[in-house]
């Protein structure tokens, strides 16, 4: 008997590669009375329901389909659904309404048996402020072997796979392409863009037919100011996957464990700066540890002729201002901003606790602060600022 539904399927799927809906249609609408939990197929039966021109017939069976996902807590599948039915029926508002509510309830009703399947920046939102979500998220159908993005492009979009699996892959500087990981169904891609630069930093293909989900940074700037409680779920986002990636490969706080970084993370709190802006002063009590969010800072002083002397040129994923808060002592140069810039800084207070929590982290900090002092007394060095004098001739 499982073999007569199987064939069922693979007769839909033969007659769909040759091109004869009606068929196709007819064999798969069998095999989904005979197996209607396979969700997939029935998402078949709508999309050749489609092509046939029985429209009103396929977004019934998408909306039957869409609250079958929701219920089962497949959201990002039944918010690919949605976006399908309005495509067909812009009238259709309240699916996304439905939907949030569905999604809302369903999380409230698992939340004491067990955890809910969390789902990044989503699962953090309730109904209304989800269904405000949704109206902004376009859905995008890529086929085998599409390019969805590639490294080096500008892009301030999050990518969310709802179904289908990609390949990630980077460029070497001798300028191979190298693999890096498959995604699939639920997956995130395209967060440093989203986050810190607004560019690509990896080439993304589609391995299978897939449903992509994407989510503007513009746009959600602008739902904050309806929503604010959106801000705190997107900073929850950013630690989530980009600040822990920054502290994991960072020498000050790569010897820490994933759960001891997330309560490293917690100690630090956003700062928007304006460019060209002063952080704070050779001879300044130090009062916080910073890490470059994005933007840029320079950390400079001045040598005894009064000229400034760079020091360093600090991006994303930089720490600067530990030195005089690990020895005590006033600031020894001078940090400003270049451009608009995102610092996430820990205080003076925090900063001790973490190094009475993780001693470790002293001795790794000591090693780093004296190559940095080392390198200063060179660069202030008369010698060194004369081959540098010479160097620019």
């Amino acid at each position: 008997m499982n073999k007569k539904k199987m064939s069922f399927k693979g007769e839909a799927q033969q007659a769909l590669s040759r091109g004869e809906w009606k068929k196709a249609l007819e064999y798969f609408q069998i095999h989904c009375a005979q197996e209607p939990g396979d969700l997939r197929s029935r998402v078949k039966v709508a999309e050749l329901l489609e092509r046939l021109g029985q429209k009103k017939e396929a977004v019934q069976i998408y909306q039957e389909v869409a609250e079958a996902y929701a219920q089962d807590g497949f959201l990002l599948q039944a918010i690919s659904i949605n976006k399908m039915i309005l495509r067909i029926d812009p009238s259709s508002k309240d699916v996304n309404h439905r939907l949030a509510q569905l999604y809302a309830e369903k999380t409230r009703e698992m939340k004491p048996l067990h955890p809910f399947p969390h789902i990044p920046l989503f699962s953090e939102l309730n109904a209304e402020e989800l269904q405000s979500l949704l109206s902004d998220i376009q859905s995008k159908t890529f086929l085998t072997g599409s390019l969805i993005c590639r490294e080096g492009e500008g892009g301030n979009s999050l990518f969310v796979i709802s179904r289908g699996e990609v390949a990630i892959t980077k460029q070497t500087p001798g300028g191979n392409e190298v693999w890096v990981r498959n995604l699939r169904d639920g997956d995130f891609f395209g967060e440093f863009g989203f986050f810190i630069d607004q560019k690509r930093h990896a080439t993304v293909k589609a391995m299978t037919e897939c449903e992509i989900l994407e989510i503007s940074r513009n746009e959600l700037n602008e739902m904050t100011r309806v929503h604010p409680r959106l801000n705190e779920a997107l900073q929850n986002l950013f630690k989530e996957r980009i600040f822990d990636n920054f502290l994991a490969l960072s020498p000050l706080f790569s010897s820490l464990t994933s759960k001891e970084r997330g309560e490293v993370i917690k100690r630090f709190h956003l700062r928007k700066v304006p460019g060209e802006t002063i952080l704070f002063k050779g001879g300044d009590p130090p009062a916080s540890l910073y890490m470059v969010r994005s933007g840029g800072v320079e950390i400079f002083t001045q040598n005894r002729h009064g000229k400034k002397v760079l020091l360093a040129l600090l991006e994303s994923g930089n720490f600067f201002g530990e030195v005089g808060l690990l020895f005590d002592k006033p600031r020894m140069a001078n940090a400003r901003t270049l451009r608009p810039t995102e610092l996430l800084e820990m205080t003076k207070e925090d900063f001790k606790a973490c190094l009475l929590q993780y001693p470790n982290l002293q001795t790794k900090l000591k090693d780093i602060s004296l190559k940095r002092l080392h390198l200063m007394k060179e660069l202030l060095s008369q010698e060194a600022i004369q081959k540098a004098k010479e160097a620019m001739v």
